[in-house]
């Protein structure tokens, strides 16, 4: 297998809505033990505006090679580009970039929204939403919904929260998978008739694996929370902020948010669009 490839399946963790907002109320004390990373040498206090990323595939990642990937690493290197800006982005674990976001020891971070994240920073800025799917092989004709697939098999992450409906069903065959790109393949083999993931997720692993999202198809299951751009109360720089906010309004209008996120092709085509997501 392509090595890329075995490196993009060995990192996936799905980036569980309900995990986060618990990540975000559990404010757990942890050491800044590396704070001279703020500095220079000479002791002065960096001018680039800082960012705290979740180390959480595909958002935020660090290569073998110590290179950093991810679609949260792209946006900040647009931010950065679109507002001539110097940045400095650390990837973290989710609960360190958090803590690290609250005490103000980086300016920015985006992470989920949460009513809790809402009283420890500022919301400059909301981002994608990411939705709960039910994909199967594009060459299918079956309904995607719960209900038309009862006694099917239905591949998921194991130990992931993916909706109330999936989890409280009790009338298809559901098969835990370590990652999403078993997942695929087991898909693709007829293994599974349909998986539940998320569909940013999803699409990344068809990225990396040279497939198109027109690949499968998608039914939302579940409308996603939205990412944002929060800035520290502790260290703010508002006129940065507002100078992010103009840029991702500018991404936006550009349809490039899309493109960061679902590749060139932008988001898929849901079949349910417009309809109640959950089933």
């Amino acid at each position: 297998m392509n090595k890329a490839i075995a490196f993009v399946k060995s990192r996936f963790f799905c980036w569980n809505p309900g995990l986060v907002l618990l990540a975000c109320m559990a404010w757990a004390p942890i050491a800044l033990s590396d704070a001279s990373e703020n500095t220079r040498g000479d002791g002065d206090v960096s001018p680039a505006v800082t960012f705290a990323l979740p180390d959480v595939w595909p958002w935020a990642y660090e290569n073998p090679d110590g290179t950093m990937g991810g679609s949260l690493v792209k946006v900040v290197t647009r931010l950065s580009e679109l507002t001539g800006l110097p940045v400095e982005s650390r990837i973290r674990p989710l609960k360190r970039a958090l803590l690290e976001l609250r005490s103000g020891y980086v300016n920015f971070s985006i992470v989920p929204q949460s009513p809790a994240l809402e009283t420890e920073a500022i919301n400059i800025e909301q981002l994608a939403k990411i939705n709960i799917v039910l994909v199967a092989m594009a060459d299918t004709s079956y309904p995607l919904t719960l209900e038309a697939m009862e006694g099917k098999r239905i591949g998921y992450i194991g130990g992931t929260y993916l909706g109330e409906a999936f989890e409280q069903n009790e009338k298809v065959d559901k098969v835990p998978v370590a990652e999403v790109g078993q997942a695929v393949e087991m898909l693709s083999l007829g293994r599974v008739s349909a998986l539940m993931t998320l569909d940013h997720a999803i699409v990344s692993v068809l990225l990396a694996k040279g497939l198109e999202p027109d690949h499968l198809r998608y039914n939302i299951q579940v409308e996603g929370q939205a990412g944002a751009l929060y800035m520290s109360r502790n260290s703010p720089r508002p006129d940065v902020a507002e100078k992010f906010r103009e840029a991702i309004s500018q991404m936006e209008e550009s349809n490039e948010l899309n493109r960061i996120f679902f590749g060139e092709s932008g988001r898929p085509e849901y079949e349910n669009t417009g309809q109640p997501g959950a089933q």
